[in-house]
């Protein structure tokens, strides 16, 4: 008899695509609330890579769905030599800015977890079988032999759990006092390698500091 076995034998933990970001964010404004919404910032970020070019990407497009502009400060002030106070006052001036984000990150980069072997493979093999059935008045007995060969072909497929921790500090300065109007904190959590990319946490970092802005009334 021929027969043919499929096998998928999943080892220890879940499959490496599967996963989630949570965020979480904790800000405080101060309790004299500028005159008149922040309409217009600069946002300084100090982040290592990549990430600090996402998150300044999604500062942009972030400010604009809170009906807020923003431009990277590195554009406004190019890093190319010191600037005077004078020159920073005058420069904010010019490009109407009434306030500076500033936002520190820190990031664990992608890790990478063994999280078991998928085994596959294609069983191919025949059987054979005999043997004789003696009775003796209301009872019988049953003597059986069997052999069995074949081939097994398999491949294993090592899988990883991935995950990924995102920290920032951020403040906005006002420019007309150089009070910090908010400051705040937080963090992002991913799973999963949908989940784990530079834009996935910036995008999830920096939105919630402009959702935090703007429940406490300052954008």
């Amino acid at each position: 008899m021929l027969r043919i076995v499929q096998l998928l034998v999943l080892l220890s933990g879940a499959i490496s695509l599967s996963g989630c970001i949570t965020t979480s964010m904790q800000g405080y404004a101060d309790r004299d609330l500028p005159a008149k919404p922040v309409k217009r910032v600069i946002a300084y970020v100090a982040a290592q890579g990549p990430l600090a070019t996402n998150i300044q990407s999604n500062i942009q497009e972030e400010a604009r769905k809170h009906q807020v502009d923003a431009e990277d400060a590195l554009n406004v002030f190019p890093p190319t030599r010191k600037y005077s106070d004078a020159e920073i006052r005058k420069g904010m001036t010019q490009t109407g800015t009434d306030a500076v984000l500033f936002i520190n990150v820190g990031d664990t980069g992608v890790q990478r977890e063994y999280a078991g072997t998928i085994l596959s493979g294609e069983y191919v093999g025949s059987s054979s079988t005999s043997g004789t059935i003696n009775s003796a008045g209301s009872f019988s007995t049953v003597s059986m032999n069997g052999t069995t060969s074949g081939t097994l072909t398999a491949t294993s497929t090592p899988t990883y759990r991935y995950r990924r921790q995102t920290n920032f500090t951020a403040r906005l300065v006002e420019v007309s006092s150089g009070r910090n109007l908010w400051v705040g904190n937080g963090q992002v959590n991913a799973g999963g390698l949908l989940f784990v990319g530079d834009g996935a946490n910036a995008s999830s970092s920096v939105a919630a500091i402009f959702d935090d802005l703007q429940r406490k009334g300052i954008i």
